[in-house]
């Protein structure tokens, strides 16, 4: 990645959380029940993470963090934990959510808004403009969609943005990720660290 000159302003992060493909199914033996394709974390080591990357941050930034139902509680949990205040849950309504396993077909998942110090104000223009329920279709498994970006770069579009745990790269953000750079999140973040006490 190039190295920033300014601290971040907004933090978007995707963790992966501790789960499963969801409970066998008799049409569909194979698809569910499974671990996931790609590593997950314990809570500590997302903790961490996110503290490294408040380190990080502006004094005033946002802390914008996706988590699923299971997790709600743990995620605010580290929110505050790490002082942040939480200003929004936002939901994704995706529209077709993962199929029925024993009870409800999980439609959604909670895109945190939260901030740190004191809240950044919005773009005068997008003011009201936002709903709490942002609707996409699920594309493929923990792509997030297009219209969070959207809706982050609206509101915020002049700040510095880190986008936590990416697999690709986007105008306009700083990127980390295992499939971005090939390091561990830990690893990047402290060298990201590292940079920032060079130039203080």
């Amino acid at each position: 990645m190039n190295f920033p000159q300014n601290k971040y302003q907004i933090i978007l992060a995707d963790p992966p959380w501790k789960q499963s493909r969801g409970g066998k199914k008799s049409v569909r033996s194979q698809s569910s029940g499974k671990p996931l394709v790609y590593p997950t974390l314990g809570l500590n080591e997302i903790e961490t993470h996110l503290r490294l990357a408040r380190d990080l941050s502006a004094n005033n930034h946002i802390m914008f963090l996706w988590t699923i139902e299971k997790y709600l509680r743990q995620a605010e949990d580290i929110l505050g934990k790490l002082s942040y205040k939480l200003h929004a849950r936002m939901i994704w309504n995706k529209v077709t959510g993962i199929p029925a396993a024993f009870t409800i077909r999980f439609g959604h998942e909670y895109l945190l808004y939260a901030y740190y110090g004191k809240l950044l104000p919005v773009e005068k223009t997008q003011r009201g403009k936002w709903h709490s329920v942002l609707t996409e279709q699920v594309q493929k498994h923990s792509m997030k969609p297009e219209i969070a970006y959207q809706f982050i770069e609206s509101v915020y579009p002049t700040t510095r943005k880190i986008e936590l745990y990416a697999r690709k790269q986007r105008d306009g953000w700083d990127a980390l990720g295992d499939e971005i750079d090939g390091m561990d999140m830990r690893d990047s973040l402290e060298l990201l660290g590292e940079y920032f006490k060079s130039i203080e």
